[in-house]
């Protein structure tokens, strides 16, 4: 990481990391700071306090060990013992010496710990005192250990109320003051994120949809944060899903589904297709309409995938997106034609790979639209944009960091590359290298820090994006970016009680953080006329009703294939 040269440099770097070399920042450097008021020392003097505590504790306790090893090793000696492998009566023991070493160092032990043990004064008082001395040591062996976890709990606690702060190696504990954290670029987007969690989570709301905020709060939270950055009212959003849901529960078919992400994937959905006329999604509250859409899915979704749940957000994605209606035939007819025509060759492409059917589905619908968008109907150049479209992706999933565990879940890894590529190999190198060089910076080093995959693909999305828009990113300026907002959310009070439940997936906190990246990085940034990028695989794309210029966003409603 380069040295910060501007104040606001040295302030990102405080903001991005929990301790910082104070050669990094520079004793002018954060003098600068100090005065300019954007930052503030945190003394912390309680848990400097419990800490010292917490030393002198630990330091008592390792002498109590060693003094019960000292008294062990007497006891030992003092034991009698049998000769000539107990055919002989018992011998006496031979006594210690007066200056024996055992002796001598537990007296020393017991003065510094200040436990008096009557008639022992001297190495030789502690023979004929051994089990008595034995006795303390045992008690104040207990008590050390107790008022070490209390001491340990009282760190916790203060730690959990401390606001948060980086350290400064050499100097102290620094936080950023309010001044500070509205210097920040994504200043903006935390305050929308303020306002989304007070809606969603306040003392205030407990209607229908805060079960679902509890199961999917990166999802939702993403979605809202989206809306009230285009100007709309928290509690207008959140009526609209509660409409849509409580609509939808009165239909056996969908409140029966065992997947409550699934139905929030697919309300999502509705929300984001009918945003100009939100009673349009209402359109599809209608039972006969509703078997109508399964009939239709019979035919193309596999039986497991049903089973799951989630046949309702993949319809979705067939029918509703990008300007579709279910119940136009004019639409819904050549989309499942074409999707049948890409479902068949794929199959005959890959009936070699162990693929599993809900990947294999996904990547069908990736294709399909990918070829509709491209004005392809059912023939040969479709049969020969599948072709490559799949060769494409064998090629790029060579290219994935790791083991993802299965060929099904690397090929649709290099789906995303190849998609960033125009599903061309000749074009690979370079969405394969932008990939690799993102993973240096964020998939690699601590793994407490370290990203998943789908995080990964997510940002990789949003600087692929960036760059289409004629507004490219480095990566090493996104990285920055993440860890700021990461450490962020990692200590915000409000967002740590909605990540706490046992529904909470691994990664949906960085997936918030991917979210509200993306969105500091979109603002502001110039639409050129006439630009239209092909939508980003996750399908989110095909839901912002032709506006390039809004973030890709991730989270189990849309976001990368791997998630779903």
């Amino acid at each position: 990481m380069e040295t910060p040269t501007t104040p606001l440099d040295r302030l990102k770097c405080l903001a991005a990391s929990e301790a910082v070399p104070l050669e990094a920042l520079g004793r002018d450097g954060l003098d600068e700071l100090l005065a300019l008021g954007l930052v503030q020392k945190d003394e912390r003097p309680l848990q400097a306090s419990l800490e010292g505590r917490y030393e002198a504790l630990q330091e008592t306790h390792r002498r109590i060990v060693e003094a019960k090893g000292c008294a062990d090793r007497l006891q030992r000696r003092l034991a009698p013992r049998s000769r000539l492998a107990g055919f002989l009566p018992l011998g006496a023991p031979a006594a210690p010496a007066p200056n024996d070493p055992d002796a001598v160092q537990l007296v020393r032990l017991l003065e510094l710990l200040k436990i008096e043990v009557r008639d022992v004064r001297i190495p030789k008082d502690v023979v004929p005192n051994l089990e008595r001395i034995q006795d303390y040591l045992q008690v104040e062996g207990r008590e050390c250990l107790d008022r070490l976890a209390e001491t340990d709990r009282e760190i916790d606690q203060v730690q959990r109320e401390t606001p948060p702060g980086t350290q400064v190696e050499g100097a102290g504990y620094f936080r950023l003051t309010a001044a500070g954290e509205a210097t920040l670029p994504e200043a903006p987007e935390f305050e929308l994120l303020e306002t989304a969690l007070q809606a969603a989570f306040g003392p205030g709301h407990r209607g229908p949809s805060f079960l679902h905020f509890k199961e999917d709060p990166s999802g939702l939270l993403s979605l809202l944060v989206d809306r009230l950055a285009a100007g709309d009212r928290p509690s207008v959003v959140i009526g609209e899903y509660e409409g849509l849901l409580e609509a939808f529960e009165r239909l056996p078919m969908f409140a029966d589904s065992p997947a409550l992400r699934a139905k929030i994937a697919f309300l999502v959905r509705l929300m984001r297709t009918s945003r100009e006329d939100p009673k349009r999604a209402y359109l599809w509250c209608n039972r006969d309409r509703m078997n109508l859409l399964l009939t239709r899915m019979q035919g193309v979704l596999p039986p497991t995938v049903a089973a799951s749940g989630w046949r309702w957000p993949y319809a979705a994605d067939i029918f509703l997106v990008d300007g579709g209606l279910m119940g136009d035939e004019s639409v819904v007819e050549p989309r499942i034609r074409l999707f049948e025509a890409v479902h068949r060759i794929q199959a005959d492409l890959l009936q070699d790979v162990r693929i599993r059917d809900g990947q294999f589905f996904r990547l069908a619908l990736v294709l399909a639209h990918a070829a509709r968008l491209r004005n392809f109907s059912p023939g040969i150049l479709m049969d020969r944009f599948v072709r490559q479209a799949l060769e494409a992706a064998m090629e790029a999933a060579q290219a994935a960091p790791y083991d993802l565990g299965d060929r099904g879940t690397a090929l649709l890894f290099g789906t995303h590359l190849a998609h960033a590529a125009g599903f061309s190999k000749a074009r690979l190198q370079g969405p394969m290298q932008a990939f690799a060089a993102l993973h240096a910076r964020l998939g690699d080093g601590d793994p407490a820090l370290r990203v998943s995959v789908q995080v990964l693909l997510h940002a990789f999305a949003t600087l692929d994006r960036l760059e289409r828009l004629g507004a490219p990113l480095t990566v090493e300026a996104y990285a920055d970016l993440f860890d700021r907002v990461r450490k962020r959310l990692r200590h915000h009070k409000a967002v740590g009680r909605a990540f706490s439940t046992a529904r909470i997936k691994a990664g949906d906190e960085a997936a918030l953080a991917s979210n509200l990246c993306a969105m500091v990085c979109f603002r502001g940034v110039a639409v050129p006329e006439r630009l239209q990028p092909p939508p980003d695989v996750g399908l989110a794309g095909l839901y912002e009703g032709r506006a390039t210029g809004r973030p890709p966003l991730l989270g189990s409603p849309f976001g990368t294939l791997l998630l779903v």
